[in-house]
């Protein structure tokens, strides 16, 4: 076995060494210290300690705060929407208000799309090869430029939030027309989805 020996390395430890041994300390032993000694010897070296100092050394007190009381996190009031579970499972239809309704958005060729407001009479139509026809359909029933009908049917604002936002929303034929909420719009509270 190898001994290893610690050589004297000619320093005494720093102020802030101490105090911070001793505050380790404290929270080890799980002791508040309510004081502690500065001991200041001839030479003007510092030294604190929980003890009272040698005759020789001058000493004072410095006075430690007790740690702040515990208090809860603050609640919030939060508006939040209740949605009554036995009413949605039933066949008995939900009252909602026309602010909670959003809008489905039909185009005659095919895409869909969702707003939260009224949906437009026409959009453009798509141009050849530019959108996929709808399943069953063929490439055909596309417009080539020009304008494509749209026609709207109403559905809960929810509704229209979820399919908006989904993961896969993105690859819906429509989606670009998808009525969304700037970022700054977002950040001040007037997002209807959130």
């Amino acid at each position: 076995m190898h001994k290893v020996e610690f050589e004297n390395c000619g320093r005494s430890m720093r102020w802030y060494e101490w105090l911070t041994g001793l505050f380790l300390l404290s929270l080890a032993l799980g002791v508040r210290a309510e004081s502690i000694y500065k001991c200041v010897d001839a030479e003007g070296k510092a030294a604190y300690q929980a003890t009272k100092c040698p005759a020789q050394q001058h000493e004072s007190v410095i006075e430690i705060p007790p740690p702040p009381t515990y208090a809860p996190a603050p609640r919030y009031a939060v508006e939040r929407r209740v949605v009554d579970a036995p009413a949605r499972a039933s066949h008995v239809p939900l009252r909602v208000t026309s602010r909670e309704m959003a809008y489905e958005c039909h185009v005659s060729d095919g895409r869909l799309f969702y707003r939260l407001g009224n949906c437009p009479h026409s959009i453009p139509g798509a141009i050849d090869g530019a959108q996929k026809p709808p399943r069953g359909k063929s490439g055909n029933s596309h417009s080539s430029g020009g304008s494509a009908q749209v026609t709207s049917r109403r559905i809960p604002r929810e509704d229209a939030c979820h399919e908006i936002h989904r993961a896969g929303a993105i690859g819906r034929n429509g989606h670009e027309f998808d009525e969304h909420v700037s970022t700054y719009e977002h950040n001040l509270g007037h997002d209807p989805c959130k």
